[in-house]
């Protein structure tokens, strides 16, 4: 009996994970090596699990000096499409791009690290393409999420707790009385 109690105690405060996901984008831009940014992204604030980054981007990045420049509120993600797959956490193919070519890849964020940046309810992205990044169209297109597990609390309803207690009392009352 206690047990069963105990159970349903135990499920009125119970803490489960459901699915987040925060998209960006897709936007573009035409001025030479702009600076694209995503302020305010409303985000959940606890995590269960990594969080995986993943974005696209397409336009003029076939040099070595044509790079981006990822960071989620200030925290560094690398460099990528500078021909150095070692500078960043994404895992685009040699991290070579190419003229007018789409392409994607994902990074995975660690569990206490995205913790923190989602602790206000708020992200900020940043990509900054490098200086060469300036022919035929420098962003085509970028767009994006990120998905991970958040941690969902079940509150009871207030009113249902007082009732909870007193069909407990009776039940004990109940279970006294069979005993005497």
């Amino acid at each position: 009996m206690f047990r069963s109690v105990l159970a349903a105690a135990m499920l009125m405060v119970a803490t489960s994970a459901n699915a987040a996901s925060i998209s960006f984008g897709p936007t573009s831009s035409n001025i030479d090596n702009p600076t694209i940014s995503f302020l305010n992204l409303a985000t959940p604030t606890s995590i269960t699990g990594d969080a995986i980054f993943t974005f696209s981007v397409g336009g003029d990045l076939s040099a070595a000096t044509e790079h981006i420049d990822v960071s989620i509120d200030g925290f560094s993600l690398g460099r990528v499409f500078d021909n150095d797959p070692t500078n960043d956490a994404f895992n685009f193919t040699n991290d070579q791009g190419a003229d007018g070519g789409v392409f994607s890849g994902s990074a995975t964020i660690a569990q206490a690290v995205m913790a923190g940046l989602i602790a206000d309810g708020l992200l900020n992205l940043e990509f900054k393409f490098g200086t060469e990044v300036n022919c035929c169209g420098p962003v085509q297109t970028l767009g994006g999420q990120i998905e991970f597990e958040e941690v969902m609390a079940v509150v009871p309803v207030p009113a249902a707790l007082p009732l909870l207690m007193a069909g407990l009392a009776l039940l004990g009352f109940a279970g006294w009385r069979r005993a005497s």
